[in-house]
């Protein structure tokens, strides 16, 4: 199986270089660089393969969309991370740099309660265009006057090792004296984590159950003896700094 390097590279080795270059200059002067050239790729209508199973992944787990005005507007993505999670922002920063203006990438510090410490964060949110259109349609339903989260009933299509790691990033974890893998997938209805429960088995083999955590919550469960399955199906797809998220030793923060 290609590492997730080689897979960039064999199917879009533009998108390579400039995302690698990108998070170099990220890490050294903490200023995002976009090149003014990304008028004809951000015309387009679909993503690259390899980034539109990344933000299936983004989908599932915490990533925000949202129209940028009336429901015929284009869509544009959010994302929020932890500071101590930088190495992972800027790495979708980099994958991500041609659809998010310089103004995109936000560092700021917030307060989780009114006497609380401050902490500091990272934003990404990408333009408005209608290449995101497609995620919205499928991840969001109309409810009333708002628009609720939802997993797609083609769900099972949609997975690949690819978006199952890029989710578990975004919302897995790993409990040490367990030994088990969890997805929070707290928002969702029941009906929903069922069937993600069941597209991952079909999909992939790997068995879960659902596990009540409190009111309507259910998050997804992967049992000791199928974690190796987990592990072996993604951790070449994996941020080197995230691998605990799956019970493997991890790199520090690049």
């Amino acid at each position: 199986m290609l590492n997730l390097f080689s897979f960039i590279y064999f199917n879009s080795p533009f998108f390579l270089i400039r995302s690698l270059s990108s998070i170099t200059n990220l890490n050294k002067s903490n200023k995002p660089f976009v090149s003014s050239n990304t008028i004809n790729i951000r015309n387009q209508m679909e993503l690259p393969s390899f980034l539109d199973q990344v933000l299936i992944g983004i989908c599932l787990g915490d990533g925000f969309f949202e129209k940028s005005g009336s429901h015929k507007s284009n869509v544009r993505f959010k994302l929020t991370f932890a500071e101590r999670y930088s190495a992972l922002a800027n790495y979708i920063y980099g994958l991500f740099c041609y659809y998010i203006n310089p103004k995109g990438y936000y560092k700021n510090k917030v307060q989780s309660g009114l006497n609380s410490k401050f902490y500091g964060r990272i934003q990404l949110t990408s333009v408005a265009l209608p290449v995101f259109n497609k995620y919205h349609n499928l991840f969001y339903k109309l409810i009333g006057a708002k628009y609720i989260k939802v997993i797609p009933l083609n769900i099972e299509e949609l997975l690949t090792p690819i978006s199952l790691a890029f989710f578990i990033m975004g919302d897995g974890n790993y409990h040490k004296t367990k030994k088990i893998i969890r997805l929070c997938t707290n928002s969702y209805t029941k009906e929903e984590v069922q069937l993600l429960s069941q597209s991952i088995f079909n999909k992939f083999g790997i068995e879960s159950r659902l596990e009540h955590v409190r009111d309507n919550q259910f998050i997804l469960r992967i049992s000791r003896n199928q974690v190796p399955l987990i592990q072996n199906l993604v951790k070449s797809h994996m941020h080197p700094t995230l691998l605990y998220r799956i019970g493997l030793p991890s790199t520090e923060q690049i």
